[in-house]
């Protein structure tokens, strides 16, 4: 399934890249939608590029189909994120901590100055996901790309307040 998410941000392009790069960002943030951050697992930053990887879970509900096939207990994952910082882009992949045989799921986010004036940003998702699941798979693919869009507004409402910080 190919999937595109415009989010805008209420910070300028390089407050929000800067923001994806710093581990602080992700550290004691409350689930948006149905998705949790567990910790930053790793984090490396030559200045103009940064590397992140954050750990998460999908704390939401899922069909008795789903649960048959799939234990709610064991969707985790780590997105690698490889940013860009001058370009104003990210690369994204995603590395499932269990049934990596299931799930494939990999892009990039852009941020352009966004329509509100300079200190906004439109950030733009856009990638593949390929979830391996007979008869359910589509709609694993559509409850995951649902519960991004919802962890992203989540997301972006806490930008503002941390650039303050």
């Amino acid at each position: 399934m190919r999937f595109s998410i415009e989010q805008g941000l209420a910070v300028a392009p390089e407050v929000a890249i800067a923001a994806y790069a710093n581990p602080a960002f992700y550290r004691d943030r409350p689930p948006g939608g149905d998705i949790t951050i567990l910790e930053v697992t790793h984090h490396e930053d030559s200045g103009t590029r940064a590397r992140i990887d954050v750990r998460y879970r999908f704390t939401g509900s899922v069909s008795a189909a789903v649960r048959a096939i799939i234990d709610p207990a064991k969707m985790s994952w780590v997105t690698r994120t490889d940013i860009d910082k001058d370009a104003r882009r990210t690369s994204f992949h995603i590395l499932p901590d269990h049934y990596p045989d299931r799930l494939e799921c990999s892009g990039s986010f852009r941020f352009a100055p966004g329509a509100d004036g300079p200190g906004s940003t439109a950030m733009t998702i856009e990638g593949d996901l390929k979830v391996r699941a007979f008869l359910v798979g589509r709609a694993a693919e559509q409850l995951i790309v649902s519960g991004l869009r919802a962890y992203l507004v989540a997301e972006a409402a806490t930008l503002p307040e941390f650039n303050q910080t």
